[in-house]
């Protein structure tokens, strides 16, 4: 990873992907929520593309990751079919990846809601992948998404209200205006819990 993008990725480490909704359309990821708790995640992407039932290789992508890596999967031709559940966020996890966006479903909710790294996705389903042929999986293939082209080496930027998914020269053009958004947003917030109690309008703080 160049200086450069890895300067741009921890000062993305405090702007909220709404922040991001305040000025840019491009790169918004439409219709995928999070599915296990989370409070922000950046990260490089590695893309996956699935084009059978048998998704076994999708481990290649697990062992050829890079620690901090995002695997965002296209698994539309798979339909309602789930791809990645305890077992593969289990793999997730020891590889040191930093969050899992899948644009389909994923199954074992329970598990995945009690386990660690965000993981992002369209649905739940307990029609899952099989070891029924061959496994058919494109690598570092350009995902089309609604307006979006999502590729690897992009910058996904992620918390619970949505994901971001933004060209390295995009995000940091933008990273200086998003920065001082976050701090006047502070700032504000601030100013008025000078004057006002929280425990008045939040529950725990």
């Amino acid at each position: 990873m160049s200086d450069r993008l890895n300067s741009v990725l921890k000062q993305y480490a405090t702007i909220a992907s709404s922040t991001i909704g305040h000025v840019l359309d491009t790169g918004y990821v439409p219709d995928i929520h999070a599915v296990n708790s989370v409070q922000h995640v950046v990260g490089i992407v590695r893309t996956v593309t699935l084009n059978s039932i048998n998704a076994t290789q999708i481990r290649n992508a697990l062992l050829e990751s890079n620690a901090g890596d995002v695997l965002v999967i296209d698994a539309r031709k798979l339909g309602y079919r789930a791809c990645w559940g305890e077992q593969r966020h289990r793999a997730a996890i020891y590889h040191q990846l930093a969050a899992i966006v899948v644009i389909g479903a994923v199954t074992d909710i329970d598990a995945l809601r009690a386990m660690k790294v965000p993981v992002f996705a369209q649905r739940v389903s307990c029609l899952t992948t099989r070891s029924e042929g061959e496994s058919l999986v494109d690598f570092d293939q350009d995902i089309h998404y609604f307006d979006a082209t999502i590729s690897t080496g992009d910058v996904m930027v992620a918390d619970a209200d949505g994901v971001f998914i933004l060209k390295p020269d995009l995000a940091a053009q933008h990273v200086e205006k998003f920065q001082n958004m976050e701090l006047l947003e502070q700032q504000k917030r601030e100013q008025f819990f000078s004057q006002h109690s929280p425990e008045h309008y939040y529950h725990t703080i």
